[in-house]
């Protein structure tokens, strides 16, 4: 998958990063729906250009998430 996102990838990534640490921090299991509602919440708390950052990173992950059935 060739996506071209307008933030780095080093902020994506650590936004990630950060959200991950916050689930395993909190005793939340690691994947991609808990760290997609991680960022989510993340995102409603930053500021300026961060905000943009996490809809990338929000991007990325739902992406990775299976299609629901039905």
């Amino acid at each position: 998958m060739d996506i071209v996102f307008p933030h780095a990838a080093d902020e994506i990534n650590v936004v990630i990063g950060r959200a991950v640490s916050s689930l395993i921090a909190s005793g939340k299991s690691v994947d991609a729906g808990n760290i997609l509602e991680q960022l989510k919440q993340s995102e409603k708390m930053a500021v300026d250009g961060m905000k943009a950052v996490y809809a990338s990173a929000i991007q990325i992950v739902a992406a990775s998430l299976p299609a629901l059935a039905g």
